[in-house]
């Protein structure tokens, strides 16, 4: 009988806005497959998610998200997928899309990802991602502050 591999799930399966923000509003490549409900997760990828995960040190620096297109309103992508029946990856760094991959393309997806991984979340700068400050903004506002440009031309 083979070993099992021990650790966290490969994928993480999303299928909810609030998640899904709190993740991409994070350090680190996430990998966002998006899929219709009907046909779900793409299965040909894992053994290359496998494979690129093991090279991995820094478990922080990467991140497989797998996303019910029917579920989620957060990102325009995934609206817009809805119904289809290949997968569309999206690969978000710091806040903003680095490549848009449709389809099962195993050998791009594992280049890309390789790209775009940074070698430890560290390196990404959370003030400069736009959805990390979009959601601070809006934690602000629901707690009944100013958003910042407007406490600063108030003090003028």
């Amino acid at each position: 009988m083979a070993a099992q591999m021990k650790g966290p799930p490969l994928q993480t399966d999303i299928d909810d806005n609030d998640t899904l923000e709190e993740k991409l509003t994070s350090k680190g490549l996430k990998v966002v497959e998006l899929y219709s409900e009907w046909c779900g997760p793409c299965k040909s990828v894992i053994p290359t998610l496998r494979r690129i995960r093991m090279d991995r040190e820094d478990v922080a620096a990467l991140e497989f998200l797998t996303v019910n297109a029917d579920k989620i309103e957060y990102l325009d992508s995934a609206v817009d997928h809805r119904g289809k029946s290949q997968p569309m990856f999206l690969l978000f760094r710091n806040g903003a899309v680095k490549c848009k991959i449709e389809g099962a393309n195993t050998p791009k997806l594992g280049t890309e990802i390789m790209t775009w991984t940074p070698p430890n979340a560290e390196m990404d700068d959370l003030e400069d991602n736009p959805l990390y400050i979009a959601k601070q903004e809006k934690e602000r506002i629901a707690r009944g502050e100013l958003p910042k440009e407007k406490k600063a031309a108030k003090k003028k």
